[in-house]
């Protein structure tokens, strides 16, 4: 069988390693991608420092953009050069650092003509991340497609993005702008702040600020909301974004949702990472606060996501201009190893912010072979 290079973890901890995989045929609904261009994500991090969902070795990478190369038979909507990107995750073989990725068409979407690879890598994993839990778990109305002129009906309803000019926080202030949400409430440090206004928060306030909870409950009473909130938690840290989300989203009927896993400490902090899969036991919730954990590959459960969200949802905002790219630091390396490798240890230092680190993984000058 025919193989190509592959980013691998092979045990916890371990340096990234070269592997040669197999290269899985396009069968029934599949279409095989040649990777061109990976993001590196807080996941590969917690894959390979804490064996967080890996079974080692492990290929790293859920998100990628390229080119088609091939497709299966019962395949209906890409052909043999169409640009895509996705997020993969059936499977330890459907993944994005490698230089080529066999997956179902449902997990792909069409990049637009203006829009580069490199800067397609960043949007399938964090927006699908943004858009699922608005969706399913925090029930916030996103018909789709959407109607025009539509107002939602509760267009006012005070919505919490914490940590907004995170990878995910800028898609989910974006998507409420998109269907009309004209009260989001957002935190960002303070250099993030004209940027998440202009993707559409109403009111943008320091999460570093000790009077920060205080602050946004003093803009809820000002507004005459006395009822339930919906939060929606990007940074995932106890201390830093659950603990004083527990203090604002106290009302009963608040919906809180969490992206897994919560960091109790990171990798550059003393105690090395330690993380948490349970949103309810790591802060004191009011009586009658509901909590969501967020694993964003569960959007499948959901048969109208599973069948629209990448293959159609996604590629439109993009291609309307609705939804932005994040901002890429184009990591370079000689090979494809001191690419990866490289990303992941900026990554792990703690100095990445509101930006996303992209490289590329196949080249034609270091792997003709696979042109």
């Amino acid at each position: 069988m025919a193989t190509h290079p592959a980013i691998t973890v092979p045990a916890l901890k371990g340096p990234l390693t070269i592997e040669h995989v197999p290269t899985l045929k396009a069968e029934h609904h599949d279409v095989q991608v040649r990777v061109e261009w990976a993001p590196t994500s807080h996941l590969d991090v917690y894959q390979v420092d804490a064996g967080v969902m890996v079974q080692f070795p492990q290929i790293l990478g859920d998100s990628a953009a390229g080119t088609v190369v091939a497709v299966g038979p019962d395949v209906k909507r890409l052909r043999v050069g169409d640009r895509v990107f996705g997020m993969f995750f059936h499977n330890k073989t459907q993944k994005g650092q490698q230089v080529y990725v066999t997956a179902p068409e449902t997990l792909l979407g069409k990049v637009p003509q203006n829009i580069p690879l490199s800067a397609a890598s960043t949007i399938p994993t964090n927006f699908c991340t943004a858009f699922f839990p608005l969706f399913e778990k925090l029930k916030v109305e996103l018909p789709w497609p959407r109607p025009e002129n539509f107002t939602p009906s509760d267009k006012d309803l005070p919505i919490l993005i914490w940590g907004a000019a995170s990878s995910v926080g800028q898609y989910a202030v974006q998507i409420l702008k998109y269907w009309g949400y004209s009260n989001v409430i957002a935190t960002a440090s303070p250099k993030h702040h004209e940027m998440v206004k202009a993707y559409g928060a109403a009111h943008v306030f320091d999460y570093r600020d000790p009077d920060v909870t205080a602050s946004i409950l003093n803009l809820l009473k000002s507004q005459g909301h006395q009822q339930s909130i919906r939060v929606f938690d990007c940074i995932n840290s106890k201390s830093g974004s659950l603990i004083p989300i527990s203090k604002i989203a106290t009302q009963p009927g608040s919906a809180v949702a969490a992206v897994l896993p919560i960091v109790i400490s990171r990798p550059s902090e003393k105690d090395g990472l330690q993380l948490s899969f349970d949103v309810s036991t790591e802060a004191p919730w009011a009586s009658g606060v509901e909590t969501h954990p967020i694993v964003v590959y569960d959007y499948e459960k959901n048969d109208f996501l599973r069948d629209h969200l990448q293959t159609e949802i996604l590629p439109t905002l993009v291609a309307q201009g609705a939804i932005k790219p994040n901002k890429q630091r184009i990591v370079e390396g000689e090979t494809l190893l001191d690419r990866a490798s490289k990303a992941l240890d900026i990554l792990r230092s703690g100095t990445v912010s509101g930006e996303r680190l992209v490289w590329q993984v196949w080249t034609e000058e270091e792997f003709p072979e696979f042109k």
